[in-house]
């Protein structure tokens, strides 16, 4: 079974405008060669009759005119007598593929009969698979449709107080969610109310099956912000579908996610850096500038490393272009576009392991395409932050023009940060100092030589940098011996 994103239309203010943006946006998602689950776009209907709820919902004209654009109608019948008042009928004459009742109205079991009935001779006259669903209020429990479920396909929760468009997504409907996908494992579980790209997360992770979303994408201003919307869900999708694989004590630990920690404001979600490094290749050649800008922001520690693979895997792909042809203005204009979402969301890469792909991988490519003045001019700004991981980001890029033989910048960055006494930047200039020793291993040797006899190198720097050296090199650097 396909997970599906129903889209409600009740305050779409020109609803064919945006039931054609819908299918726009449908075939564009379809075009895309992504292998995942991407999220099936179905039409949700709000049908209320001013007794249910004291509200006027959509037409169920436009039921038909979404039928004829392919889309799968999802009505959802907010009415206190769907039989008598012809609601069911005429849902199913307009080409309904679900109608979905509340459990709460009076006549609740003749209405279930009736749509059963129903179901038979659609499914007689017209091989068709018609659907049934059941929705119940927030305070209702669950345990009230176990005498049905043998007769109903789908169960939908509601998140908000139905009948009104716009509510705040009530969070305990995710203990619901829960309970029902254990009690009803064959059942459709649906949510409706309060969506967007914030509260969608968790239902995701507890495994719903089908989310209605209706102001959060029908308030959108144009299509390219519609598009963008629905592709931050399937990017959320993919990365809460992923498995959880990483080691949480562990992380926890070493990324300080604790009270008073450097990352206790993080939230973990369990995902491992390969596991999210794939999400990011499957995605970042869709996303753009406004989508990964989501995810830079998250509270979600795993989103932002995706946000940082996103960028890292662009910025690649351009550089290569922009050596081929320094004249493609195009890729130009499109790296320092991602160099300025990383400048503007700085304050985001805020953990170890954040800066240390984003250095050698981001701001290294800042600094190569800086003429001399500019590069020290930005490094130094860098290097000189009163943010601590702006300044790791600087030590660690030196990495990139370590890898690529240009030693002379990473060596004066070295000689300049060599005595902090902040850990984490002499692990980071350690670091350096090991990958400056792989190129010229005699060169370093007699620099932290010398600089051990000026004044005591810190210990975490030196057992980084001394690492790959051979027992006598690291005697000479403590000054145990003369000679190597």
């Amino acid at each position: 079974m396909k997970d599906d994103i129903s889209i409600s239309i009740l305050d779409a203010k020109d609803k064919v405008t945006f039931l054609n943006s819908l299918v726009k946006a449908k075939e564009n998602i379809q075009s895309l060669d992504v292998k995942t689950n991407i999220y099936k776009l179905n039409i949700h209907f709000d049908v209320m009759d001013l007794k249910f709820v004291p509200n006027v919902g959509v037409d169920l004209k436009y039921v038909e005119i979404a039928k004829k654009m392919g889309f799968f109608a999802d009505v959802h019948l907010m009415v206190q007598k769907p039989v008598e008042d012809k609601f069911i009928d005429k849902a199913i004459e307009y080409g309904a593929d679900n109608i979905t009742i509340h459990y709460e109205i009076e006549n609740f079991e003749e209405s279930l009969k009736y749509l059963l009935k129903m179901k038979k001779k659609i499914y007689d006259k017209e091989n068709k698979n018609f659907t049934i669903g059941v929705s119940l209020k927030p305070n209702t429990k669950i345990d009230v449709l176990k005498k049905y479920i043998s007769k109903i396909d789908r169960i939908l929760l509601m998140s908000v107080e139905p009948g009104k468009g716009g509510q705040k997504f009530i969070d305990k409907i995710n203990d619901k969610i829960i309970f029902a996908k254990e009690k009803y494992k064959n059942t459709i579980i649906q949510i409706d109310g309060g969506i967007n790209e914030k509260t969608i997360c968790k239902p995701i992770r507890e495994g719903i099956d089908s989310i209605v979303i209706g102001s959060y994408l029908s308030k959108s201003l144009n299509f390219t912000e519609l598009y963008n919307k629905i592709l931050i869900l399937n990017c959320i999708h993919t990365i809460e579908k992923t498995p959880r694989r990483a080691n949480m004590k562990l992380d926890t630990t070493t990324l300080q996610v604790v009270d008073g920690g450097y990352g206790e404001n993080d939230i973990l979600l369990g995902i491992n850096v390969p596991d999210i490094r794939k999400c990011a290749n499957v995605w970042y050649k869709y996303i753009g500038i406004e989508c990964i800008r989501y995810f830079f922001s998250s509270p979600f520690h795993d989103y932002r490393r995706f946000a940082i693979f996103c960028i890292i895997n662009n910025i690649n792909i351009l550089y290569k272009k922009v050596l081929k042809d320094n004249k493609d203005k195009n890729s130009l204009k499109q790296i320092k576009d991602y160099f300025k979402l990383f400048e503007d969301n700085i304050m985001y890469v805020n953990n170890w392991d954040l800066t240390d792909v984003a250095g050698p991988n981001i701001f290294a490519y800042i600094l190569y395409m800086s003429n001399e003045k500019q590069k020290k001019k930005k490094l130094y700004k860098y290097l000189n932050s009163n943010n601590f991981w702006t300044k790791r980001i600087a030590i660690v890029s030196m990495l990139n023009f370590v890898k690529n033989d240009y030693l002379e910048l990473p060596l004066e960055v070295c000689d300049y940060v060599l005595y902090d006494n902040f850990h984490l930047f002499q692990k980071a200039t350690g670091w350096v100092l090991r990958e400056l020793y792989k190129k010229e291993p005699k060169v370093i040797v007699e620099y932290l030589h010398d600089k051990n006899k000026i004044k005591k190198l810190p210990s975490i720097l030196l057992s980084y940098a001394c690492e790959k050296m051979t027992i006598m090199e690291k005697e000479k650097i403590r000054n145990d011996i003369d000679e190597v």
